[in-house]
């Protein structure tokens, strides 16, 4: 089923479609989140990764450009998200600036990849209105079973990491302060090597963290003689 966007038809009058994006509500977000995404993970033993993001400064922008062009502008921006994520992703205008976004039978690393290249996107948009404008994005990820075993504990670990991500900067991806496995990527990568890493994905019709991995392997094999075995099990 695609629960990511819905603009016609008998969903979009129920209640459960935003106006504005035709992403799904707050609410109903919710509800597919605790009653279906989550059972199915459960059930399977699948990975699924939640994503809460909003646009930096959007109060500022609105007021000084108006609200018609902070309609369009986040109109663009949940655009630029549905085509970043999977078909698979159920994606939500989860109030305001504020978006929410979750993957099913995806894991930590490979979500990282994915909103990095829409933070890239976001940060990139420019708008014909009002060319002058730039905007970032502020990104948080939390995954199960490891933030949290039901859509309560999800949502608050995605909200902390998205927090860490504003006060930290802004126009990043973070992580909930409990997971020390991974710093945000461009903490370690220049731009350059983010922009090409990005090519040669698109290039091979394959996912960054793919790529990542296949590169990690060839440096773990080229010091294979000094690490020794890999522990069994």
């Amino acid at each position: 089923m695609d629960w990511k966007r819905t603009t016609e038809g008998s969903m979009a009058d129920d209640g459960t479609i935003d106006g504005l994006t035709g992403l799904a509500n707050h609410q109903h977000f919710r509800s597919l989140l605790e009653r279906a995404l989550l059972p199915q993970a459960q059930q399977r033993g699948d990975p699924l990764t939640l994503v809460l993001c909003d646009v930096d400064h959007f109060l500022d922008v609105n007021e000084m450009y108006g609200h018609a062009f902070g309609d369009v502008l986040l109109t663009r921006v949940a655009r630029l998200l549905v085509e970043a994520l999977p078909e698979t992703a159920v994606v939500a205008r989860y109030g305001g600036d504020e978006f929410a976004a979750a993957l099913p039978d995806t894991r930590l690393d490979e979500a990282f990849t994915l909103l990095e290249e829409f933070r890239r996107r976001v940060a990139a948009l420019t708008l014909a209105e009002q060319p002058e404008v730039r905007v970032t994005s502020s990104i948080g990820l939390a995954a199960f079973p490891t933030h949290g075993n039901n859509d309560a504990d999800l949502v608050r670990a995605a909200d902390q990491a998205m927090y860490l991500s504003k006060v930290s900067g802004r126009n990043k991806v973070s992580l909930p302060l409990s997971d020390s496995r991974m710093v945000t990527k461009t903490s370690y990568y220049t731009t350059t090597q983010l922009e090409r890493l990005s090519q040669l994905a698109r290039m091979l019709k394959r996912n960054e963290a793919s790529l990542l991995r296949e590169s990690l392997d060839d440096l773990l094999k080229k010091y294979d003689d000094r690490l020794g075995s890999p522990p069994r099990g």
